[in-house]
């Protein structure tokens, strides 16, 4: 075994050097290539340019919609929703991402020199305001998508913002905070305090921490031997002393707030008066959270690794149990935390107490670290960590839909490439290699139901049969694994088709399933009987790599594309031999498909250029152009309609067929597409990016 992974190491390690010889045949002095149909965006503007429906077509224009997307080509450290607009900020360590929502649009990408400590929007949403760990302080404006102003003289930590957005209180290392013009950057005055935690409604006050127990960008506990200050904003001074040992939460009135005490206590205490009333207590509890719902009714206590739901009015506990981080929905009436082991989301209504589970809702993470709704109570986000290949941990956000309780978008880091995806034939299940596994995405809920090693090599192509009940997965090693579905629903190992002797990535089976076949880079294209595992006809000719294999609806007639640049058919009745060249391009050809109906057959070239030729005259009909790079992802949809295409640059396009014309064109800039597939009904595509990201768009 050791000696297969490390053959399968060698192997993946040529193929990733053709990967890099061939972009570097694209690069500056390489090749002459066309002007990219796409230009490229200038310093500010988006890298990913959204779906936008070619003009002037007499059919009803697509309306792309991303329905769902899993892995983040960055690690995601910081999260914030704007407070106003439909926007989603999200942080890696040097890059600054903000993003429409829930259409995931890039509106705005900020590199940065350093790492990013902490990120909050102002109330009015137009300005994100973060602080590196080099003490800079700097303000995004989104509309405009520039940086509105910098300033390297404020290390420290904590950042608040007042509801009207005029005034920025940021916490300063040497034992003060600067009230800052959060449009200019210009300092107001300096405050007593070290952290600030929250302004009061009317923005007259604001709450510091003089010494915190810990820093942490999404929890800030205080020391329990020292008091927390009300400082009057206008004046600097202090006007009194609040004992708590977490944020404390004002009542609307503006007059009281709810503290945490170190005794284990939380009560409403009056600012005017001193008076206290206890609303909760456990002696000796280690309270580290307190929220209010937005009517102000409820309160969620997290203390140790518990939580408990309170009453406010009566301070009785609605319920309590092992728990992690909550949060209110906006409107109040929903409470959402993390609970269990292993930990899940669940969703009590506050109105009627009845609690539910979400279907997707397990927590992909070990560490759960904030539950936040999005400012319309549609979306809820959750970030966390999880463990890491190796010593460490892997940043993670997951985002679900309040109403149906499904798992639509996840952002984690993905290093490998996505090869190839299938949608099942019952369109239920998205099938997905990512390097040395196969992930099986349920796409009612969202979530990744089932997770199938590979163990020596990765997987390079991916096919379910007609019938449902085998996915062929072929390797970088040349074996190709055969699973079979069992009855539960999940797929086990049935069997290991050995024979090639090089990478195989094609794979496709016969209208009736019984047959599969496999493309290699070994030169040839090898027909399997399922039933019985064993090769039944080796197809010959090809003078390099086989890159795609493809059956006709008819299953008589099989067609592969060669690193040669040679088109050739094949027939399952016959006894080996070469099969007939079609035709001989002078590039590589890395794609082939048959149209449903069997009339027509589309190859992607190294060129950039999809050939669309008629079947049954074996004749080409057209060339259409993707843009200067390789065509690596190419699919019929299943009533034959569309044709799409994705290239080693990002660019996709789909045509209406036969007639060649292009009906949507867009680009996720710098992001090669390797791998695209329609959903049996024709309604959603699937795209597999080189970074590891796959999406699932509705685009009819």
């Amino acid at each position: 075994m050791p000696r297969n992974g490390a053959i399968a190491r060698r192997i993946m390690a040529f193929i990733w050097a053709a990967e890099l010889l061939a972009f570097c045949q694209r690069a500056p002095g390489g090749p002459a290539s066309p002007p990219p149909s796409v230009p490229t965006p200038l310093i500010g503007e988006s890298p990913f340019l959204p779906p936008v429906p070619a003009p002037a077509s007499p059919e009803p224009p697509l309306q792309p919609t991303l329905l769902f997307q899993w892995g983040f080509h960055d690690y995601p450290l910081h999260m914030a929703w704007s407070p106003r607009r439909p926007w989603l900020a999200l942080a890696s360590s040097n890059r600054l991402y903000v993003y429409h929502f829930p259409s995931l649009r890039l509106l705005a990408f900020f590199p940065m020199e350093g790492r990013l400590q902490e990120l909050i929007f102002t109330a009015d949403g137009q300005l994100l305001i973060g602080r590196l760990e080099d003490g800079t302080l700097k303000a995004w404006e989104i509309p405009s998508r520039r940086e509105r102003w910098s300033r390297s003289d404020m290390p420290g930590f904590g950042l608040a913002v007042a509801p009207d957005a005029r005034r920025l209180a940021a916490g300063h290392r040497e034992g003060f905070v600067r009230l800052l013009d959060p449009m200019s950057g210009w300092e107001i005055r300096e405050l007593p305090g070290r952290v600030p935690l929250t302004f009061s409604p009317d923005g007259t006050f604001l709450v510091t921490c003089t010494s915190p127990e810990w820093l942490d960008p999404l929890r800030i506990r205080c020391s329990p031997t020292e008091d927390l200050l009300l400082v009057d904003v206008a004046s600097a001074r202090v006007r009194a002393t609040i004992p708590s040992v977490v944020p404390p939460i004002w009542i609307s009135d503006g007059l009281r707030v709810i503290v945490g005490r170190a005794d284990g206590t939380v009560r409403t205490l009056d600012l005017s008066t001193g008076a206290e009333e206890i609303l909760w207590q456990r002696p000796g509890a280690r309270i580290r959270q307190v929220l209010l719902s937005a009517d102000q009714r409820w309160l969620a206590i997290q203390y140790g690794g518990s939580v408990d739901i309170v009453a406010r009015a009566t301070g009785e506990i609605r319920w309590s149990g092992a728990g992690g981080p909550a949060a209110f929905s906006p409107d109040g009436s929903l409470l959402a935390w993390v609970k269990g082991m292993p930990p899940a989301l669940s969703l009590l209504d506050l109105k009627t107490g009845a609690e539910r589970g979400f279907p997707s809702g397990v927590i992909e993470a070990h560490w759960p670290l904030q539950l936040v709704f999005s400012p319309d109570g549609r979306w809820l986000a959750f970030q966390g960590e999880e463990a890491g290949d190796r010593a460490g941990t892997m940043p993670l956000v997951q985002i679900w839909d309040v109403a149906t309780g499904a798992e639509r978008y996840r952002f984690l880091p993905r290093l490998m490439p996505i090869w190839d995806l299938r949608f099942s034939p019952d369109g239920g299940t998205l099938g997905v290699l990512e390097g040395a596994l196969v992930r099986l995405y349920d796409l009612d809920s969202g979530r990744s139901r089932w997770h199938l090693p590979l163990r020596v090599a990765d997987g390079l192509s991916l096919a379910f049969s007609p019938d449902g009940r085998w996915l062929a997965v072929g390797l970088a090693d040349g074996p190709i694994r055969l699973y079979r579905q069992i009855p539960r629903g999940g797929w086990i190992t049935d069997r290991i088709l050995i024979g090639h002797e090089g990478p195989v990535r094609g794979v496709a089976f016969s209208p009736d399933s019984r047959l599969l076949a496999s493309a290699s880079w070994d030169r040839t294209v090898r027909v399997w009987d399922v039933l019985q595992g064993r090769e039944r006809i080796r197809l010959e000719g090809h003078a390099a790599e086989v890159w795609d294999v493809a059956f006709s609806p008819d299953g008589q007639t099989l067609v592969s594309a060669g690193g040669d640049g040679s088109l050739r058919l094949g027939w399952e009745t016959a006894m080996g031999g070469q099969g007939q060249l079609l035709m001989a391009y002078g590039v590589r050809i890395y794609r082939v498909a048959f149209s449903p109906d069997g009339r027509y057959l589309a190859a992607g070239l190294e060129d950039g250029t999809v050939r669309l030729w008629d079947a049954t005259a074996r004749s080409e009909r057209q060339a259409l152009t993707v843009g200067p790079a390789p065509v690596r992802a190419l699919a019929f949809s299943p009533d034959g309609r569309l044709l799409a295409a994705g290239d080693a640059e990002g660019r996709l396009v789909l045509w209406a067929i036969p007639e060649g014309r292009e009906r949507l064109r867009w680009a996720k800039e710098g992001d090669a597409l390797y791998s695209l597939a329609f959903s049996p009904d024709g309604t959603q595509l699937a795209l597999g990016f080189r970074s590891g990201i796959v999406q699932v768009w509705r685009i009819r």
